[in-house]
């Protein structure tokens, strides 16, 4: 049978983009739709792989291996190594169960128009129906998204910019439905983050010796396994969250310190009740004054 390069460029530039995505959901990690797609169109060229001879399979798997990190670093960089890891092997697990399933198919039904060499698949179908198969396998991937979520709508991440004086950072969040953590007066909205958050935007949290947060500074009360306890807080200027493809502008929040250090993946924590209440509030003067 011939193999048509071009077809097998845009197919497996479809199937990738759609592993990618899938890897991005389950991490919960935000990434750029160009991104996605042109790490897709990376994967699509690495499977002119199939062209070559057969390998061994050791060699096939440091091959593969190669492969996903160039396009996991492509498609969401590194912003630590212990994520880009993880990211790198989830999605090269999943291309692997992708690739064992179609071995398995080409197998057991021998279908006509398949190609599998080197761990690429290949198969000469119409445009037609290499559309829907994409749209079925979306819809496939939706159904499953929902039912493996972490614990449904706000298990996700969120990307949250903080200004206090002449600092702003920017940092990954998680979207905490067990988080109860609010201001006793109701006057603010609570971010809880690590201490070294805190550190890059104020330098020394210790207000004996860092005068000029001491009129920032707040007792923030909190509920924990062990009993009540008390966070030290910092209100802050301003802070935008950017989450489910909407900007949410927070006026004079208060950075809860926690206990202890978070992830690499994530350095804060917000209830989700934030978004409800921030949804009602006149913000507009942070967007002039602020950003």
């Amino acid at each position: 049978m011939i193999v048509y390069a071009d077809i097998l460029i845009i197919l497996n530039l479809i199937v990738d983009f759609f592993l990618l995505l899938a890897t991005s959901k389950i991490l919960g990690v935000k990434t750029a739709l160009p991104k996605l797609v042109f790490s897709g169109f990376l994967g699509g060229l690495f499977s002119l792989y199939i062209f070559l001879p057969q390998s061994k399979v050791a060699v096939e798997l440091l091959v593969r291996i190669l492969m996903s990190l160039i396009i996991c670093f492509v498609a969401f960089g590194i912003k630590s190594l212990k994520l880009y890891l993880k990211s790198s092997a989830l999605f090269f697990g999943i291309t692997f169960m992708y690739a064992g399933a179609m071995t398995a198919l080409f197998k057991i039904f021998k279908p006509e128009g398949m190609v599998i060499n080197n761990s690429v698949v290949y198969f000469d179908i119409s445009a037609i129906s290499l559309i829907g198969c994409t749209v079925v396998f979306y819809f496939i991937f939706s159904a499953f998204a929902k039912i493996f979520s972490k614990s449904g709508k706000y298990a996700e991440k969120c990307e949250i910019e903080i200004s206090a004086d002449s600092n702003k950072i920017t940092i990954m969040g998680v979207i905490d439905t067990g988080n109860s953590v609010r201001d006793v007066f109701g006057n603010s909205e609570i971010i809880i983050a690590d201490k070294r958050v805190a550190q890059r935007l104020f330098g020394d949290i210790n207000i004996e010796n860092n005068s000029q947060i001491k009129n920032r500074y707040r007792v923030i009360p909190c509920g924990t396994v062990s009993g009540a306890d008390m966070l030290d807080g910092f209100r802050c200027d301003w802070a935008r969250i950017d989450y489910n493809q909407k900007e949410y502008l927070i006026d004079k929040p208060v950075l809860a310190v926690a206990k202890t250090n978070f992830t690499d993946e994530y350095s804060a924590i917000i209830n989700p009740k934030i978004f409800q209440m921030v949804a009602g509030k006149n913000v507009s003067k942070i967007k002039t004054s602020g950003r």
